[in-house]
């Protein structure tokens, strides 16, 4: 059988302690927020923080942007204005004047400048196609002068031959024109002007060195001997050599157009002994003598020269 027992009303002092236990639970609570509140505050903070940074960020990309915009729309502006230009009438080529070319032909010269009627003067280059045209051999030089808006003048000043070189290498030989500095700047072909005095006797390993004869030897010495020809001496000018032959051991070996006989220079003082081989030729014209003439030692002895057939004075 149950026995039911009834509960007992709490009393005052137990439900005044609660109450008070309940305040001093709201103030613990309230004074831990308190407490707790300065180590927390940060967070807004650091929230401001990262909106102002996202904010920034976007503002760059959308000037970046708008920057690529207007850089796009200014270069096909001016892609399209280029465009425009150069299919305009008013800079087409309408006038291509060639001068000084005498062996390089005018379409050589047009052809390696980039050149033709009706073409665009705003696409030429004028220093890049100077260039073009003096790697033809006989250009040493070449100016080009634009007339705005459609007109071209090319000067071309070439190469003047002044003798020839007949090349040996290995087993081939080639003939070469050579100017008056040494330069070996084309070879001779077939129809071109051989009326010239010929060096024979160069090798390409010994003699030639960037393209010209190289200094300080025979090959450069028989040019230099040409160039005292060319003062336009009456008894010996350069139109009456026929060769010079570059012997390493003999020296130069000099012929005549008309005269069978040589002509021995030596190694040295060629200056000198040119002089003395128009003092010679000079008595043997005179006394008629010339048709006798075997040979001509200019290299006998220093002060003498030896002329064997003939007897001359001195």
């Amino acid at each position: 059988m149950a026995i039911y027992t009834p509960r007992k009303p709490p009393s005052r002092s137990r439900q005044g302690g609660t109450k008070s236990g309940k305040k001093n639970g709201v103030f613990a609570w309230l004074f831990r927020r308190k407490k707790s509140g300065p180590g927390k505050s940060p967070r807004p903070q650091v929230m401001v923080a990262g909106t102002q940074r996202l904010w920034k960020w976007k503002r760059l990309v959308r000037g970046a942007v708008l920057a690529g915009l207007l850089a796009v729309i200014v270069g096909a502006g001016v892609w399209g204005a280029t465009q425009l230009l150069f299919r305009s009438t008013i800079f087409r080529l309408t006038d291509i004047k060639v001068t000084g070319a005498r062996v390089a032909t005018q379409r050589q010269i047009l052809d390696l400048a980039g050149l033709q009627q009706g073409g665009s003067l705003l696409r030429f280059d004028a220093k890049a196609a100077a260039a073009r045209i003096e790697s033809h051999p006989w250009v040493e030089r070449a100016e080009i002068k634009t007339n705005w808006p459609s007109s071209v003048e090319i000067a071309v000043v070439e190469h003047q031959p002044f003798a020839l070189v007949n090349l040996e290498e290995a087993k081939e030989r080639r003939l070469y024109y050579v100017n008056r500095s040494g330069h070996l700047f084309a070879e001779a072909g077939q129809g071109q002007e051989l009326d010239f005095p010929v060096i024979t006797g160069i090798r390409t390993d010994k003699d030639v060195e960037a393209g010209r004869l190289a200094r300080g030897t025979l090959a450069e010495a028989a040019c230099s001997l040409l160039a005292l020809a060319a003062r336009g001496n009456a008894i010996l000018p350069i139109q009456a050599i026929s060769e010079i032959h570059v012997d390493q051991k003999q020296g130069l070996i000099l012929y005549l157009v008309d005269r069978p006989f040589p002509v021995y220079f030596g190694v040295d003082r060629f200056q000198l002994k040119y002089s003395r081989l128009i003092k010679v030729l000079e008595q043997l014209y005179a006394k008629k003598q010339v048709d006798g003439v075997k040979e001509i030692r200019m290299d006998y002895l220093d002060d003498k020269v030896l002329v064997t057939g003939v007897q001359i004075d001195g």
